[in-house]
């Protein structure tokens, strides 16, 4: 500053122009400044902070240097005003695999939600459809940390469901016809009457007939007997409960009449002028192979039915008082008769998509699936890499029951979420559940605990190596 007051002092006109210079570059500095803002990028979900002189979004952008592609979207539009908020975030279009009606395509979409991409893409969802984003159900998909890659969508089939009569329509691509219903709000119990099975694949199914089982309190001989029915009468709800009428005992109401609503049944015991004893025979349940029926799908052949044993002893009373007693030799009422049940032997092979291509499999089990490795055998401070077959253990390879694993031993698995795998060991199971351990070494090993449904893949082994009846 001492310097431009000699210069005015000894070359006036000099000074003047290098004053005005001077005024001049002060002026644009403090409008560069006044006309400076903080703006917040989103850019593909990642903020950060620019410093822009722009007055309109294209302008932020192009100083912060992200170049638009026709595709990319920016909220707001690169022609509107500088938002008040300071806040731009830009979605790079990308790539999406969407594989649908049995059909894959590319689909390039700035959308990160996956149902926005499908929505884009004009893929139209239905009730009972399913939606997995890059492996992840879209229940789940909004845990994603980025955007999809790649969306499959399963189509939900159409089922008729013969409710007890009462039918209805529902749609859905849940792997089991138990998990259609559950998802459809009709929650089976295990004395609900069903065909096919709980169990039995969607795929290939057009109808279910489900008899809803309704809780029935019995009173006979003196105390209430607690059951559910899965039948239409009252007969077929004491048949279920394991009350015999014998001789002239009768129900209200009759063994003919429907359950009634309440569910209460009454048992009366019909005596004549002889005190006689009963013990009920019990039938045995035989399993009998159904070679037109599906495995693991079973069919009752014969109810059977139970026996009466008999013991009677004639009583004479006069004016109240027994005067006389005689007894007879015992006999069998009515003999017992077994419960035939048919298990299935038809074979019958389908094929499963799954992320690393199409499966064949001849048999689809749900089972609760757990997992172990060497140091993790439920053994405290013990690891062993040894399988039961001689192997080292690895993933890939799964442990059943002992039972299980001496028919099925060598024979390969595809469980959704884990690949394929081959039974090599065994474990101690659960019990009540069907089961399977999946290996893993220390070093990969993930934690399950849940259900699955377990493929059992060609070839399908000998009958000789087939368990007809898992139990």
């Amino acid at each position: 500053m001492r310097r431009l007051f000699d210069l005015l002092h000894t070359n006036p006109e000099r000074g003047m122009r290098l004053a005005a210079g001077l005024i001049a570059v002060a002026g644009l500095t403090s409008l560069a400044l006044a006309t400076r803002r903080e703006v917040t990028l989103i850019l593909d979900g990642s903020p950060r902070t620019i410093a822009t002189h722009g007055r309109t979004v294209a302008a932020a952008l192009r100083e912060a240097g992200v170049r638009l592609r026709p595709a990319d979207v920016s909220v707001p539009s690169p022609d509107s005003p500088l938002p008040d908020g300071g806040r731009i975030e830009v979605n790079r279009a990308r790539p999406v695999r969407i594989d649908v009606d049995g059909a894959a395509r590319v689909y390039v979409t700035a959308a990160l939600r996956p149902e926005n991409v499908l929505a884009d893409a004009g893929v139209r969802l239905y009730p009972g459809d399913r939606v997995w984003a890059d492996g992840v159900p879209l229940s789940a998909a909004g845990g994603l940390p980025g955007a999809p890659g790649r969306i499959r969508v399963e189509r939900g089939f159409a089922l008729t469901v013969d409710e007890g009569g009462a039918k209805g329509q529902l749609r859905s691509a849940a792997p089991t016809l138990g998990e259609a219903l559950w998802e459809s709000g009709i929650q089976v119990r295990a004395a609900d009457s069903m065909f096919p099975s709980v169990g039995s694949s969607l795929g290939g199914a057009t109808g279910i007939r489900y008899q809803p089982a309704q809780p029935v309190a019995v009173e006979v001989d003196g105390r209430s007997v607690s059951s559910w029915a899965a039948g239409e009468s009252v007969g077929d709800a004491l048949a279920n409960a394991g009350v015999p009428l014998v001789g002239l005992d009768y129900s209200e109401p009759g063994i003919e009449s429907p359950v009634p609503a309440a569910g209460a049944v009454r048992v009366v015991r019909v005596t004549e002028t002889a005190d006689i004893e009963q013990d009920v025979l019990p039938f045995e349940t035989r399993w009998a192979p159904a070679p037109e029926i599906e495995i693991d799908h079973q069919q009752l052949v014969d109810a059977g039915e139970p026996g009466v044993v008999a013991r009677r002893t004639r009583v004479r009373y006069e004016e109240g008082e027994e005067t006389q007693r005689a007894e007879e030799a015992e006999w069998v009422a009515s003999e017992s008769r077994d419960r035939v049940m048919g298990y299935g032997t038809k074979i019958v092979i389908r094929t499963l998509d799954t992320p690393s291509g199409p499966v064949e499999y001849w048999r689809a089990v749900p089972m609760y699936a757990t997992s172990y490795s060497p140091c993790r055998l439920g053994v405290p401070n013990y690891c062993s890499t040894t399988m039961a077959n001689g192997e080292e253990l690895e993933q890939g390879n799964a442990a059943f029951i002992v039972r299980w694993y001496r028919a099925m031993r060598g024979q390969y698995v595809y469980v959704p979420g884990y690949g394929a795998a081959k039974i090599s060991d065994t474990g101690g199971g659960i019990p009540g559940r069907n089961w399977i351990d999946l290996g893993y070494t220390d070093s990969d090993y993930v934690s399950w605990h849940n259900w699955v449904t377990v493929y059992f893949l060609t070839p399908v082994p000998p009958e000789s190596l087939i368990m007809w009846v898992l139990e």
